[in-house]
Parts: C-alpha cells; structure tokens; sequence
C-alpha cells in the first residue's frame, strides 16, 4: 500500500481497497448508519486509521441540506456562572461530535428569546439549543422548521423537546436541610415567581418543604429581586436587617444571590453558619471556594449537555424523541455554609 500512502489525499476508494469492502460499506460505517455488521465496521476502521482517511464532512453535510453549525441561546454568559458554565460544556460535549456553536445571550427577555427563534442565525444553523426564561406557549410557533430544545428552565404548557432538572425537588432538598439543622426563620431570596418559571418552581419546593413540617411561608421572609447577581444577594440581606428582620439561615434561589448574602452577613459581623445558615442553587465554581464553602444543589450540567445534543440530534434527523421531556436529577451537596462545629 506504499503507493497510498505517498498520494497527496487518502480517498474513499483507497479505504475500500486495504478494507477489502465496497465504497458503500465505506461510507455507511463513516456515517455511522448501523447496516454494517462489527466485524467489517472493525476493519473499515482499522483502514481508516492505517491510511489516516478524514472523511470530508462539509461536502458530506452539503449533500444533506445542513451545515454543521447549531445554536445556543441563553440568558447571559457572566453574572450568575451557571450559564457560562452551561454554555462551555455544550460547546465541549458539542465539538466532540463534530458539530460548531453559535452562542449568543438573550437577556431572558422574550424580544430577545424570539429573535434567537427567528433571528438571521436561524438560517446558517441546523438547530437551537435555547434557554428560554420569557418565551410564552405559542412562540414557539416561530421555530417551525428549525429544530429546537428547550435546555433548563421548564415552562409548562411549551411542547417543544425539553432538557430540565427538578427545581422543585432541588428548593425541597434545601430547605429540608436547613430545617433538620434546626432553622426556622429562612430569608428567601429570588426572582419575581410571575415573570421566571424557576423562581416559581423554587419558591413552590421551598413552600412543601414548610408544609411538611407543618409551618407556613412568613411574609417577611421572602425578598424579591430584580437580578438574579451577587449585588442583589448582598442588597437584600442589608434590607432585611435595616427592616429588623430575625433570620437563622439564607436561602438564595441561586448560588449567586447565596454568595452576595455570605457577603453581606460577614460585613454585617454574624457568623456563618452558627449564627446563619446560607445555601444556594446551581453549584457553580465560586460555590466550591467561597469561604465557608457553599452548600448548594448540583443540576448535573454535564448530563444536561449531553441529552440536550442526543435531543437536538433526534430532531436535526428528523426523529422525534422519546421521552421529550428529561428532568436530571438534582444532588444537595452539603458544605461549610450550613454545618455549624465543622
């Protein structure tokens, strides 16, 4: 095969040739269609090692109407971590199959979640991966004909593929732990629960968690914030002190807001957690080396990446799939913020 290896590009027709297989069985095992049988798919690819073939996937997608390329859509890349986080593993998990990511920020308004829908990127991409805070039912009539996954927040009433963790259950296993610790007076911290699902959703596991235990939401307790960022965390602890409110533990709906809060309570001179517990949502990098350590619930980012791509590949195909709607478990990972003698 010396003469092969000398030419200038290794062809299809060359790896037929040392494969001892057709053009065809050739392309089916490079395209990956599960016709060919292991053993031939074995010496396809022991070919295409030995002659280093690389397939040319541009030509490849041009022949099926697509271009390799999709995008992402999400609220925004710096304030809360959680996002860019997000965003840096689907580009990841993304690369590895070969695919390219337009990224872009929304705002997590609905102008700006619309525009991702039917904005002029949607004409260089095959599919949208969007994180959509605003969008209502049927806009999403505007992506017809571009394949699209919701990734994280789980409006209801939206049919659209989906790829979520459970916030309820994740406030639940918050709170439950700030009550076994003996807390009762936990300051909530989030956004408006009318206009973000998320907030809804957390503020709902937080309120059965109380049920549970027989004790119910106290009015004071609960600040709303315009941004889910670290100021606001900060500016909301200092109000509730200027309003004289006692609090044993911090709540914030995000690892963020829980992050200004530690702030806050440290200028404020309480200790933290004998004086107040605090926790948050998301499990970013900062929750891993805030002092103390925050205790938080980890939403498996990760393994939202991966079945938001097995999703969009589904629908890219023109599969539908099944089940539509993911929800990744959420893990509570308990650290220095909330165990006092630790």
């Amino acid at each position: 095969m010396a003469g092969i290896r000398g030419r200038d590009a290794v062809t299809v027709h060359d790896v037929a040739l040392q494969a001892g297989v057709s053009i065809k069985t050739v392309s089916e095992v490079v395209n990956r269609s599960g016709k060919v049988s292991p053993p031939t798919t074995a010496r396809v690819e022991a070919a295409i090692a030995a002659l280093g073939y690389q397939p040319n996937l541009s030509a490849r997608r041009l022949r099926q109407g697509r271009t390799g390329v999709i995008g992402l859509a999400i609220p925004e890349l710096s304030a809360s971590g959680h996002f860019s986080e997000l965003a840096a593993l689907v580009v990841r998990e993304a690369g590895a199959r070969g695919l390219t990511v337009l990224v872009e920020e929304t705002g997590g308004t609905r102008e700006g979640e619309l525009g991702a829908l039917s904005g002029p990127r949607r004409s260089v991409v095959d599919g949208l991966l969007l994180n959509a805070l605003s969008l209502r039912p049927d806009d999403l009539e505007r992506a017809a004909g571009l394949p699209t996954v919701l990734l994280g927040e789980h409006a209801p009433g939206i049919s659209v593929p989906h790829v979520t963790f459970d916030n309820v259950a994740a406030a639940s296993a918050v709170t439950e732990h700030l009550l076994d610790g003996g807390r009762r007076r936990i300051l909530v911290v989030g956004g408006d629960p009318a206009v973000s699902a998320s907030a809804a959703q957390r503020l709902d596991g937080h309120d059965r968690a109380l049920a549970r235990r027989g004790l119910s939401p106290a009015p004071e307790l609960r600040r709303t914030v315009v941004e889910w960022d670290h100021a606001c965390g900060y500016d909301a602890v200092l109000q509730a002190h200027r309003d004289g409110v006692e609090i044993d533990a911090v709540f914030g709906l995000n690892d963020a807001l829980a992050l200004g809060a530690l702030r806050a309570l440290h200028d404020l001179g309480r200790d933290v957690p004998r004086d107040v517990a605090v926790a948050g949502i998301d499990d970013i990098v900062e929750a891993r080396f805030s002092f103390p350590r925050l205790t938080t619930v980890d939403p498996d980012r990760p393994r939202m990446a991966v079945l938001a791509l097995d999703l969009l590949g589904d629908r890219i195909a023109g599969r539908e799939p099944d089940p539509a709607l993911v929800a990744v478990p959420a893990g509570l990972r308990v650290r220095e913020s909330t165990r006092v003698g630790q």
